[in-house]
């Protein structure tokens, strides 16, 4: 995917709330909260990965000082 779709999981991502509040399967509270708690979830999984990355450099830079 390019553009603004690659921070999607699907191409049909972007719409998913207004359909399901159309076919009146949930709520738009309830739908806003799943897509924070979605989001938040992301956030964490990069900061997550950040910190791994930064380790690890840190770890590296210590072995070659050896």
């Amino acid at each position: 995917m390019k553009g603004p779709a690659r921070n999607r999981l699907h191409d049909y991502e972007a719409g998913w709330l207004t359909l399901l509040l159309k076919m009146g399967v949930a709520e738009e509270k309830a739908l806003r909260e799943a897509q924070n708690r979605v989001a938040q979830a992301a956030i964490d999984d990069m900061e997550e990965q950040r910190e791994r990355r930064q380790a690890q450099r840190e770890r590296r830079r210590k072995r070659e000082a050896e």
